[in-house]
């Protein structure tokens, strides 16, 4: 239960830095295993086997 007086705080405030990364790296990622892929040219996942797509 909470009182009158409490508020929520804020999850974060606006000039705090997230981090994170790109929604733009997410074709890097192998979508069986979650490898970051570094070799565009593969047409396979190197730890699972997994086809790319492309």
């Amino acid at each position: 239960m909470t009182s009158p007086g409490d508020e929520a705080l804020p999850l974060a405030e606006p000039d705090d830095d997230l981090g994170g990364d790109p929604v733009c790296w997410l074709d890097r990622v192998c979508p069986d295993c979650g490898l970051f892929l570094t070799d565009r040219t593969a047409s396979t996942c190197p730890r699972c086997g997994a086809a790319r797509d492309r």
